[in-house]
């Protein structure tokens, strides 16, 4: 267990019921409104004004006490990926784990669980807070739908803190990548592969050949891309007229990342030209590199709200997605710390309870120090 620091101490008894209680359902996508039916009596009973929009982001309000300050937003999401049949926690020597029949959730019934036990041990204490909006997210792993969805003038906050992402606590994301996707259709003629093959342009030989001119996995310091899907063809006997390609590429530097989706694109569309097809190719933005200075007002309070909790801030850079990159392009600047959560989005994901102790207490002085 943690040693609280400041006027506000949680109660780890209460903190891990109420983790096991939101682990213990199933809110894969559609299902988030389990999560909520839990959640929303505990926030309501210490003065958190409670609701929900159109797509079921659970919004609540916290007005101030004895503080006058710009307002904050804390952010995790209530659903997880599957496979979800059961969601049965095991607590073990200070470690809560899946039963291995399903994923655990940690990711993000982690963040979810410390910022409720946080504005619960803020209450119990009495002590003085400016106006704290919570808002948990649907829908986060599927695709970011709550976050895409979610209107910014439904809360007063420009400053976010998104509690959902890998390594101890105390680490803080101040780079995130931006992330762009392609479908390339590759077009070709179908011929019958024994009587006419040099009738036909072969559809999969383009998308390889794209791909074999591809720069791919690390590309370089900052840049990451990927092919995931590749589909088309009919039979063996027949030369494939179309092959669809989908791929993405991430990197922490925009211009990087424009690069290489205009090189992707060219393997392409090369490809296809070389071997007497066509291509339609279509990019999809999703969104850009976010970067943060120390003096950014976001990250000098989550460092102050680390150091706080007795713990080093230490910033990092990630590639991976989360709702901080649609609250950020919609105006909230919106940084992202740590959750200490273990193999996630698998059957052996688990979640240690001193993290979970910590990323409560870090919470805390988030409130207090807003």
């Amino acid at each position: 267990m943690t040693t609280p620091t400041g006027p506000v101490a949680i109660d780890p008894d209460r903190l891990l019921k109420i983790f096991v209680d939101i682990l213990s359902v199933d809110s894969y996508w559609g299902n988030e409104n389990r999560v909520v039916a839990i959640l929303q009596p505990l926030l309501e009973e210490v003065g958190v004004v409670c609701s929900q929009d159109e797509i079921g982001n659970l919004i609540g309000k916290w007005p101030a006490k004895g503080k006058q300050s710009a307002p904050i937003m804390l952010n995790a999401h209530m659903d997880t990926v599957q496979p979800t049949p059961g969601m049965r926690p095991v607590v073990k020597d200070g470690v809560v784990y899946s039963d291995g029949s399903s994923v655990l959730g940690a990711d993000d019934k982690a963040g979810v669980a410390a910022i409720v036990e946080a504005v619960l041990a803020v209450h119990d204490a009495g002590a003085d807070h400016g106006p704290i909006e919570v808002v948990l997210t649907v829908g986060e792993d599927v695709g970011q739908f709550g976050a895409d969805a979610f209107d910014p003038n439904d809360i007063e906050a420009r400053v976010a803190f998104v509690l959902d992402a890998g390594g101890p606590v105390g680490d803080l994301v101040t780079h995130q990548a931006g992330s762009f996707g392609f479908e390339a259709v590759f077009h070709g003629r179908a011929a019958h592969a024994g009587i006419a093959a040099g009738d036909g342009i072969n559809a999969i030989a383009m998308q390889a050949r794209a791909v074999d001119n591809m720069t791919l996995g690390q590309v370089d310091d900052v840049t990451v891309a990927n092919v995931g899907v590749v589909s088309g063809g009919q039979a063996a006997n027949i030369v494939p007229p179309e092959c669809k390609l989908v791929g993405q590429a991430r990197s922490l530097d925009q211009d990087a990342l424009e690069r290489q989706m205009a090189a992707m694109r060219q393997a392409c569309e090369d490809a296809a030209a070389d071997l007497g097809g066509r291509v339609d190719y279509t990019q999809r933005g999703r969104f850009k590199a976010t970067s943060f200075g120390d003096e950014h007002p976001a990250i000098q309070l989550a460092d102050t709200a680390i150091a706080a909790a007795g713990l080093e801030p230490r910033h990092i850079s990630t590639y991976g997605g989360s709702d901080a990159q649609n609250f950020n392009e919609k105006g909230i600047a919106t940084a992202i710390l740590s959750v200490g959560y273990l193999d996630v989005h698998s059957v052996a994901e688990s979640m240690p309870l001193d993290e979970l102790e910590r990323l409560t207490d870090v919470t805390v002085q988030l409130i207090l120090n807003a």
